[in-house]
C-alpha cells in the first residue's frame, strides 16, 4: 500500500473511533418541517470569507477564503459516500493541496505555510445534508 494511502485510511479511521454514535429521536411535525426547511435555503457563503461561519448544506458547495490570510483562497465541501473501509457518509472538505474526510462531530484544519489555519467542525451529517463551522 502507498504510504498516502495507508496515512489517509489511518486518519479515517482515528475520525471514525472519535465520531459520536447517532441517537435517533422523535421530532414533531412543525419542528422536522422547518429543520428541512432551512436545510433547503441556500446558505450565505459570503459570511465565510474571514473563515468563521456555519451553515448547512444539502449539495457540494465552494466559497472563497482570503488567501492573505490562509494562503489558499477556495474551499470546497460536500457530503460523499466513502464505501469500503467506512460504509457512510462523510463530509469532504478540500482546499487546493489538502483535503480531509470528516465523520460527524470530527475537527479538522487546514494550514498552509506560516499563515493562519482554517479550523473547521462537522456538526451534524443527515441524510438530506451536513452542517459544518468554521471556526477560523
Amino acid at each position: 500500500m502507498h504510504p498516502r494511502k495507508a496515512i489517509t485510511a489511518l486518519t479515517l479511521a482515528c475520525a471514525m473511533v472519535a465520531t459520536p454514535a447517532l441517537v435517533a429521536t422523535p421530532a414533531s411535525a412543525s419542528a422536522s418541517a422547518s429543520a428541512s426547511a432551512s436545510a433547503s435555503a441556500k446558505p450565505n457563503l459570503r459570511a465565510c470569507y474571514d473563515g468563521k461561519c456555519k451553515f448547512t448544506f444539502t449539495r457540494a458547495v465552494n466559497f472563497r477564503v482570503s488567501s492573505r490570510s490562509y494562503g489558499f483562497s477556495r474551499v470546497y465541501v460536500s457530503k460523499e459516500y466513502m464505501s469500503g473501509m467506512f460504509n457512510q457518509d462523510m463530509v469532504v472538505v478540500r482546499a487546493p493541496g489538502m483535503t480531509s474526510s470528516l465523520g460527524e462531530g470530527a475537527r479538522g484544519e487546514f494550514r498552509y505555510g506560516k499563515k493562519r489555519t482554517l479550523n473547521f467542525r462537522v456538526l451534524s451529517i443527515t441524510d438530506q445534508g451536513a452542517t459544518i463551522r468554521f471556526e477560523g
